[in-house]
């Protein structure tokens, strides 16, 4: 009998989701048409809302990956698949399958190379968990190179910045991403979907577009740049296509892709107004030996709607350099081409003295708001010598960990070209209390012995959830708890994985040799735990004589 009704249940299902009587484009948006402003906007949501839904994954059924293929297929071979961003034509069966899969065996390609999931509008930014609707809406997920898409991270999207070199006409800073002209449009038109699709009703968070960048949460942007783009990029033949694909699944459509006046009768045209930007708001080369000029730090000045030169200006001891001349500039000017500016400047720290450095780097043009990018350094002893530098480039440096509590620990990670130690206890099997532990040190005949690191840290707990400390008194493997440490006042990062320069601590009154730097990591319960990283360690310190 509960097999019986659970056929006839099947079934029921399988009629409520398959039983779809496709209407035409016009018949669609029927009711919608004469509407503009928040009206349209609340109509629109209306119709589009409540969209059949499909599992992220699935090993009987149709899944997402299922109907991106479908949607992304290359019309002249079905056995392909168009990459976004990239463009690249590839296998649709070149599939991202973990770190585990010998791709170079089953696919004759590196695992860099294989295709997954890209979501347009960052999953982090409003529904970070599987279960969530908009983490599985067809609308806005695309195949990606794998190396692509972690790249782009969860940058909102804008102009100019480094070339990605993977992708011609592809740009990213800081907090930005600039996809190439060819797609600009669709992405405008996936992230107006979204921002309307889901206005905080029912169990979905509500999506804001907002005209700025380094957003977090459920908000994204820059709307300027993308109502920009949604004119410079026209709905294609592709778009319209994948359109139908998606309408045949979810059984709602892109109404911009559809009607894409419907754009400026929501927000408006765009309005033109000039913008200077840079990669990077804060520019720091660490420790320097003074009299001894740092190796170049490379940097982007991008600008559009631009009607006047960029200015870009600073002082001693920073200076800038131009295409590979190395001759001190500190006022530079570079003049528009078609309103557009995006270039690449070399930044030099030449300190004179053994203190810390703190300057400003201008720029400027006219009608634009003017930007203040921060220069920092340090002048140190000319016979300094590094004692320690961990970038964590190529796995733990010789740092080790020991777990005291929960079943959580520290493990080497890495977003986009950047590797870290990470930490955190979310979801562990009770409270953590975790230790990373520096290689010994052997710091016994030297002076001025400095210490720097960054890090980043995501999510509150009601615990600060890090402390730095040092040691002259633990033995490699013990419980780091038999020894006694005393902790370090540093700066820490603020959150949202922004990382944060420690600033230089003076540990010269720790001169052993056998000295340990630590990170040691808490949080109040599984549920509750903050994320920490840390990279870039660093110490320094004169040989006495």
């Amino acid at each position: 009998m509960k097999k019986i009704l659970l056929i006839v249940c099947f079934l029921i299902f399988f009629q409520t989701v398959h039983a779809f009587t496709p209407v035409t484009v016009e018949e669609y948006y029927e009711s919608i048409i004469g509407l503009e402003g928040d009206p349209l906007r609340a109509a629109l949501h209306n119709l589009i809302k409540g969209h059949v839904m499909y599992p992220y994954f699935s090993d009987s059924g149709i899944a997402t990956r299922d109907i991106i293929i479908e949607a992304d297929i290359d019309l002249m071979n079905h056995e392909n698949i168009i990459l976004f961003y990239s463009g690249r034509i590839q296998d649709k069966d070149f599939q991202d399958h973990g770190d585990n899969f010998d791709y170079t065996n089953e696919y004759d390609i590196p695992h860099e190379d294989a295709w997954n999931r890209e979501h347009v509008w960052a999953k982090s930014h409003g529904f970070p968990d599987m279960a969530d609707t908009a983490y599985t809406d067809v609308h806005h997920l695309r195949p990606a190179d794998r190396t692509v898409n972690g790249a782009r991270g969860n940058r909102d999207f804008d102009w100019g910045g480094f070339e990605l070199e993977e992708v011609e006409g592809c740009y990213y800073d800081y907090d930005s991403w600039e996809p190439p002209d060819r797609v600009k449009g669709d992405v405008a038109r996936m992230m107006f979907y979204m921002a309307v699709r889901y206005e905080g009703d029912g169990n979905t968070y509500d999506l804001e577009l907002l005209d700025k960048t380094g957003t977090y949460g459920p908000k994204f942007g820059k709307l300027s740049t993308l109502l920009q783009w949604h004119i410079l990029d026209p709905v294609d033949k592709r778009e319209r296509h994948r359109n139908e694909v998606i309408y045949s699944y979810q059984h709602n459509r892109n109404p911009f892709i559809d009607h894409p006046e419907f754009v400026s009768l929501i927000w408006g045209e765009p309005e033109s107004h000039p913008v200077v930007n840079y990669s990077e708001p804060t520019i720091r080369f660490g420790n320097q030996r003074i009299g001894q000029g740092s190796e170049p730090l490379i940097f982007v000045v991008s600008g559009y709607d631009l009607i006047e030169d960029v200015t870009i200006s600073t002082s001693s001891p920073f200076f800038i350099s131009y295409k590979n001349d190395e001759s001190p500039i500190y006022n530079l000017q570079f003049q528009p081409r078609d309103g557009f500016v995006n270039e690449k400047i070399s930044i030099y720290f030449k300190p004179d003295k053994k203190i810390v450095y703190e300057d400003t780097l201008f720029i400027s043009s006219e009608g634009a708001e003017t930007k203040y990018v921060i220069l920092k350094g340090h002048g140190i002893d000319p016979l300094a010598q590094t004692l320690l530098s961990s970038s964590f480039e190529d796995g733990w440096d010789g740092w080790s960990s020991y777990s005291e509590a929960g079943n959580k620990n520290w493990y080497h990670s890495s977003y986009g070209d950047r590797h870290f130690m990470k930490m955190s206890g979310y979801k562990g099997d009770e409270p953590c209390e975790d230790w990373l532990i520096s290689p010994d040190l052997d710091l016994y005949n030297y002076r001025d012995i400095i210490l720097s690191f960054e890090t980043a840290k995501n999510y509150e707990d009601l615990y600060p959830g890090l402390e730095v400390l040092i040691s002259t008194q633990y033995l490699d493997g013990i419980n780091p708890e038999k020894a006694d440490w005393v902790v370090l006042k540093c700066a820490l990062s603020n959150g949202h994985y922004v990382w944060k320069y420690s600033g230089y601590l003076d540990i010269s009154n720790f001169t052993d040799n056998n000295v340990n730097i630590a990170f040691k990591y808490t949080n109040s319960s599984p549920n509750k735990a903050t994320s920490w990283e840390v990279d870039d360690v660093e110490v320094i310190g004169v040989l006495k004589e």
